[in-house]
C-alpha cells in the first residue's frame, strides 16, 4: 500500500474501482478489509500525518441549535486516522432493542436487525484492538472473565449490569487504537492513500442517479478529478451530510436529497455528571462497578462495569436507552500517569518525583492489576456518577448549509441540534434508580445533583459527546432515510455511506464498534458486487 501526498501527484485525473472519502475508523477498515482484493482502492484524506490548524479550520461550523460543549476541532480530526486520533477508546455494540421500532420512540427502527450486524462485530474487534466484539456487555462477561458474578444481584426489573470494553493500541498498551499510526501496515498493492486531498464536490450525471467524478483539492488549492466505479463517503457524522448538500451544481437540493432528508434527524449522545460519591466511603462500590482486566485471545483488555436501564422499564415508562457509570477523577499528583510516561520512555523530573512519592499506592496497584485483575487504585480528586443517554430522533434536528464558506469555497455546516424532554426525564429517572439500587445493594448512594432530582425545575446540565449521528440515516423507504439497508444512497447506483451518520437511532453505546462492524459488512458487499 502506498501513502502519498496529493500535492506531489502530477496527474490531473485519477481512477479507481473504489474511492473511499475519509481515513477514519470506517474508511481505513474498508481499506484493510479490501486489501489484497481485485479492487483498486483509493482513499482520500483531507488532512496529513499531523494535525494542521489550517486544515482543521475546514471543520468550522455555524451553530444555531442547542449549545454544544465538545470542541469540534478536537473531536473531528482531519488527519490520517480521522477521529481515532482523539477518541477515548470505549466500545460497546448497540443493544438488540436499539434496532427495533419502539412505539414510544418516534422515528425509531432500523431496516436491518441486530442479527444482521452481530456476525461482523468480532471482525470489527480485530480492527479496534478489542478482545471481543460481542457478548461482553451483559451476564456473559463473567464467563469471559472467568469470574463469579457479583452479589447481591442487581434488581433486573429496573436496571441491568452493563460492560464497556476499552480499545488497546497494538503498539502502546496504555493507549487506544490510533488508526493513522497503523495505516502503513495495510500490506497490499491494490490500496493507495492520498493525503491533503479534500473532496470539494461530488459530480453526478444530469439526473443525479450516478456519481461521475469527484473534485478533489490539495492543500495548495490545486484541483484533481477522481473517477471511480463506486464511492464510499466516510467523512464523519457531520461532513457526510455537508458534502451531499454542498454537491448541488447538478442537483440543486444536493445529492440523495430528493425527499429533503439529508441532514435531518441529527443525533448525539447527551452526557454529563449526575451525582458524586465520597472517595473515602465508596471503595466497595468502585470495586464492583469499576474496571476489570480480562485475559482474552488477544492479550489483556480492560472492561468498565456500569448499569443501564432494563428494556422492560424503557417500554413500561416510555424511556430511552441510558447507562450510568462511576468515573474516578484522579488528583493532579496521582502517580499512575507518571508511571505510564516513564514506561513509555518519557522520563522527566516531575514524573520521577511523583512515582517516588507514592510507594504504597504503586504496590497496591501492582497487586490489583497482576493478582486481582481489577483497575488501578488512583489518588482521587473526586468521584462522579456519569450518564449517557440516547436521543429521540427528530427531523427538526438537522444540518443545513451556512451562508458562509471555508477557504475552499465549501459552505460551512449550519448545526441546529435539538434536545428533548424525553431525554431529560430518562436521565432523571435512571439516576434515581441507580441511587436507590446502590442503597439496596449496601453501598453508600451517590449524592445526586439538584437538577437531577425528578421534581426539579432547574436547567438540565447535559452536553453533547461529539458523537454526531443520524444525518444520513438508514431506511427502507427513501422518504424517511438517505441510505438503504446496504448503506447505498437511495436513487444513486454507485454511492455508499459509512459511519455513524447512517444510524437511525443511537442507543446509549459509544458508536465506533458499530461503525466498524457496518464498514466490515459493507466491504463484503462491495467485494461481492465486484466479483
Amino acid at each position: 500500500m502506498r501513502i502519498d501526498d496529493l500535492r506531489a501527484v502530477r496527474d490531473s485525473e485519477l481512477t479507481a474501482d473504489l474511492c473511499i472519502i475519509g481515513s477514519g475508523p470506517a474508511g481505513l477498515t474498508l481499506a484493510a478489509e479490501l486489501a489484497g482484493s481485485s479492487l483498486r482502492v483509493l482513499v482520500l484524506e483531507s488532512g496529513g500525518r499531523e494535525l494542521d490548524p489550517g486544515t482543521d479550520a475546514l471543520n468550522d461550523i455555524e451553530n444555531v441549535g442547542a449549545a454544544r460543549a465538545q470542541p469540534y476541532r478536537n473531536a473531528r480530526n482531519r488527519i490520517l486516522g480521522g477521529s481515532s486520533h482523539t477518541w477515548s477508546g470505549r466500545c460497546a455494540p448497540l443493544d438488540e432493542l436499539d434496532f427495533a421500532a419502539r412505539a414510544w420512540v418516534p422515528f425509531s427502527g432500523w431496516p436491518i436487525g441486530f442479527t444482521e450486524v452481530q456476525p461482523y462485530l468480532d471482525r470489527a474487534a480485530g480492527h479496534l484492538g478489542l478482545g471481543y466484539g460481542a457478548g461482553f456487555t451483559g451476564d456473559r462477561f463473567w464467563e469471559l472473565a472467568d469470574r463469579t458474578p457479583a452479589h447481591p444481584e442487581v434488581d433486573r426489573r429496573w436496571l441491568r449490569p452493563y460492560f464497556w470494553q476499552i480499545s488497546k493500541d497494538p503498539a502502546d498498551p496504555f493507549d487506544s487504537k490510533r488508526f493513522g499510526a497503523h495505516a502503513g501496515e495495510i500490506s497490499a498493492a491494490n490500496v493507495r492513500i492520498l493525503l491533503n486531498a479534500t473532496v470539494s464536490h461530488i459530480d453526478t450525471d444530469p439526473d443525479g442517479s450516478r456519481v461521475e467524478a469527484l473534485r478533489v483539492v490539495d492543500s495548495d488549492g490545486n484541483i484533481r478529478i477522481v473517477r471511480a466505479t463506486r464511492i464510499v463517503l466516510a467523512a464523519g457524522g457531520i461532513e457526510n451530510a455537508r458534502l451531499l448538500l454542498a454537491s448541488n451544481r447538478v442537483v440543486p437540493d444536493g445529492i440523495g436529497n430528493r425527499h429533503d432528508v439529508v441532514g435531518r434527524y441529527l443525533l448525539d449522545h447527551r452526557c454529563g455528571v449526575v451525582g458524586a460519591l465520597d472517595p473515602h466511603t465508596s471503595a466497595a462500590a468502585r470495586d464492583r462497578f469499576g474496571k476489570y482486566v480480562v485475559k482474552t485471545r488477544g492479550g489483556k483488555h480492560t472492561f468498565l462495569h456500569g448499569l443501564a436501564l432494563s428494556p422492560e422499564i424503557q417500554a413500561d415508562e416510555g424511556l430511552l436507552n441510558c447507562a450510568l457509570w462511576i468515573q474516578e477523577v484522579p488528583a493532579e499528583d496521582d502517580p499512575w500517569e507518571s508511571v505510564k510516561n516513564l514506561l513509555r520512555g518519557h522520563l522527566n523530573l516531575h514524573d520521577a518525583r511523583t512515582v517516588a512519592g507514592h510507594p504504597g499506592l504503586l504496590l497496591s496497584g501492582a497487586k490489583r492489576r497482576l493478582i486481582d485483575h481489577t483497575g488501578l487504585p488512583r489518588k482521587l480528586e473526586h468521584v462522579e456518577l456519569r450518564c449517557m443517554v440516547e436521543q429521540t430522533p427528530d427531523p427538526r434536528s438537522r444540518i443545513t448549509l451556512s451562508d458562509t464558506v471555508d477557504r475552499l469555497g465549501i459552505p460551512h455546516p449550519r448545526i441546529d441540534w435539538q434536545v428533548s424532554a424525553q431525554e431529560d426525564a430518562t436521565v432523571r429517572r435512571a439516576a434515581a434508580l441507580v441511587a436507590g439500587e446502590f442503597a439496596r445493594l449496601g453501598y453508600p448512594p451517590p449524592a445526586l445533583d439538584e437538577w437531577v432530582r425528578e421534581a426539579s425545575d432547574l436547567p438540565v446540565r447535559l452536553t453533547d459527546w461529539a458523537h454526531p449521528t443520524g444525518a444520513t440515516r438508514m431506511s427502507a423507504d427513501p422518504r424517511t432515510g438517505v441510505v438503504d439497508g446496504d448503506c447505498r444512497v437511495h436513487g444513486i447506483s454507485n454511492l455508499y455511506i459509512a459511519g455513524s451518520s447512517v444510524f437511525p437511532t443511537n442507543g446509549h453505546a459509544n458508536p465506533t464498534l458499530t461503525i466498524v462492524a457496518l464498514a466490515v459488512r459493507l466491504a463484503d458487499k462491495l467485494r461481492g458486487a465486484a466479483a
